[in-house]
């Protein structure tokens, strides 16, 4: 009966135990299906690895993401040769930290490469399991696809720190590291370069074909400033035209202005933007640390201030700082500052030069020209001042009241029975280019009651290289209205030429170095008889500049050009000094005797 009731109860223990592990294997599945649904239904991949058996397992969606199958991935070492280069060294050392540290989670960032090529950005959670040794048997954990976030981050990053239009980096970025730069050469006695470089006449550009243009002239700059960059040289757009070329470990100034000649050359090529062939030269100013400063302001400003002295020089060049460039920068500022008084408080004065008939040097017109009483500076000339009006916009109001008091004084002589007398008036590139410009000079000429046949606008070819089709339609409107142009410097550009039979000009001026160059009545090396010959076979007017002895105006005569200008005749003079010359010529019929004003 013992034996029995021992069975009876072994039988129910057995029972017991087969149901304890039916139901510990169901608990066991339904927790494998949770974990499943939990693996499949999360954003995250879920992964292990088995370090003794070298396997690798990953959830459906790490396969989704990348793109392989679970065999391409399982071998232990695939996964590493699916980091990104850049990423695999640093992934291992992670890796070997989290191994001989005992650290039981790691957390870190990497590319791994999708089975298209494409790398994704991933987020690695990691645990790692021991044995009772200590030793690493298994990792396991999680993957957060963080692609996008990082695509996010680097559009953030890239608004901050690089230009939207070039791509390269932005003034911020400049600022950074050039800030860097100084820390660096100080502490190991190095010194750097810095090329502050401004297209020439880019605004000319803008205005002329609009600005999609001329951010695709920008965006051609910019690569092949990208081109020329190397270990050494890196290029910034701090804004508008203006490019910063940083070029560390010079060792002399020689090597610096290498590579600004080859600066030129490269930019020199023409450019071929949306069907316009453009040639673009450019101004730099070059300062060296430390020696032209040792602060990011003081290299900054001192590099800018180089870079318009090679402005000043005629462009297209490039000049290193110079202390003295310092003083003229403070001039120039009192100028600018100044500038915008001037007009109000009737600082500025025009004066007049004769433009006289070559055969019998009877007075037909004046030229004229604007001085600035400076109540501090005295006289200020106008190759002075004039660029700097040019770049602070100062020269429109400057350019309107040149027109208005010209004409009044046009007004004045026409009143005094000299229908036929004309004054010449200079055009600025910038006045040209404003919308409003042919409407302004109509209303004055109609207001003032001057005969569009007393006035002559005078334009250099500048104007006409850079905005060409807008300069000839203003032109033409002006022609059209009985108001005469003249084509001033005619002979100093490369382009008159090419450019002259389409404009629509009266008169061509030539330029002053052709004519300082006649050496006789006789000579037959200089080329001013070329160009009057030329302008009269196109029906031009030719007018001579700076004519200053008797012998010039022998040859002019000779080759049959029509008027002149110069000291030869008398020096631009005020209203009142001017008029004398007139009066004593006997208007209408004015005449100058040479020999007087010698």
């Amino acid at each position: 009966m013992v034996t029995s009731r021992i069975m009876v109860n072994k039988d129910k223990n057995l029972e017991e135990t087969i149901k304890e592990l039916i139901k510990k294997q169901e608990e066991l599945k339904r927790s494998e299906e949770r974990y499943k649904i939990l693996a499949e239904s999360t954003k995250d991949i879920i992964w292990e690895g088995d370090l003794v058996n070298k396997k690798r397992h990953f959830s459906g969606k790490l396969y989704e993401i990348l793109g392989y199958t679970a065999e391409e991935l399982e071998d232990f070492q695939r996964w590493f040769d699916i980091v990104h280069p850049e990423d695999l060294a640093r992934v291992k050392e992670e890796i070997r930290q989290q191994v001989e540290g005992k650290v039981q989670v790691k957390v870190f960032e990497y590319r791994v490469k999708s089975k298209n090529g494409i790398y994704k950005w991933i987020c690695s959670n990691t645990k790692c399991e021991f044995n009772e040794k200590g030793e690493a048997i298994a990792t396991f954990g999680s993957f957060t696809d963080i692609t996008r976030l990082k695509e996010q981050q680097k559009k953030i990053h890239d608004l901050a720190y690089y230009d939207s239009v070039t791509k390269l980096p932005n003034r911020v970025m400049f600022t950074r590291v050039i800030t860097e730069r100084i820390q660096r050469a100080k502490e190991n006695k190095s010194n750097f370069a810095m090329v502050f470089m401004d297209l020439d006449n880019f605004k000319f550009v803008n205005d002329s074909y609009g600005h999609p243009v001329g951010d695709g002239l920008l965006v051609e700059v910019g690569k092949r400033l990208e081109e020329m960059n190397n270990d050494k040289i890196m290029s910034f757009r701090l804004g508008g035209d203006e490019f910063i070329i940083l070029i560390e470990d010079i060792e002399s100034r020689e090597q610096v202005k290498q590579y600004s000649d080859q600066l030129n050359k490269v930019l020199g090529i023409p450019y071929l933007v949306s069907g316009h062939m453009f040639h673009v030269t450019h101004s730099g100013g070059i300062v060296i640390y430390p020696e032209d400063g040792d602060t990011f302001d003081e290299l900054l400003k001192n590099a800018d201030t180089a870079m318009y002295k090679s402005k000043e020089s005629g462009k297209g060049v490039s000049s290193f700082y110079h202390v003295k460039m310092g003083e003229a920068a403070t001039e120039k500022a009192e100028i600018q500052r100044d500038l915008h008084r001037a007009i109000e408080e009737k600082e500025f004065e025009l004066y007049y030069q004769p433009i006289v008939n070559v055969k019998n040097q009877e007075v037909k017109g004046c030229e004229a020209l604007i001085r600035w009483n400076h109540p501090e500076k005295g006289v200020v000339s106008p190759g002075k001042f004039i660029p700097i009006a040019e770049e602070n916009g100062t020269i429109i109001e400057i350019g309107k009241w040149v027109l208005k008091s010209a004409c009044k004084y046009a007004r004045k002589i026409q009143c005094r029975g000299n229908t036929n007398f004309y004054v010449s008036v200079n055009i600025s590139p910038y006045q040209l280019l404003q919308k409003d410009f042919t409407d302004y000079v109509m209303d004055t000429i109609k207001t003032l009651e001057v005969r569009p046949e007393n006035l002559v606008l005078e334009i250099t070819e500048s104007v006409l290289i850079e905005s060409l089709d807008s300069a000839i339609y203003k032109l033409k409107e002006l022609r059209d209205n009985n108001i005469r142009i003249a084509l001033d410097d005619f002979g100093c550009g490369y382009s008159s030429l090419t450019y002259l039979k389409m404009l629509p000009i009266n008169i061509v001026k030539v330029d002053r170095s052709f004519i300082k160059d006649i050496e006789s009545e006789e000579d037959t090396k200089n080329m001013t008889n070329v160009i009057i010959l030329m302008a009269k076979q196109l029906g031009l007017e030719v007018i001579a500049e700076g004519v200053e002895e008797k012998y010039q105006v022998d040859y002019l005569k000779k080759h049959g050009c029509h008027m002149f200008q110069g000291y030869l005749i008398s020096k631009p003079l005020p209203e009142k000094e001017f008029n004398n010359i007139l009066e004593a010529s006997s208007l209408p019929s004015s005449k100058v005797a040479v020999a007087q004003s010698r």
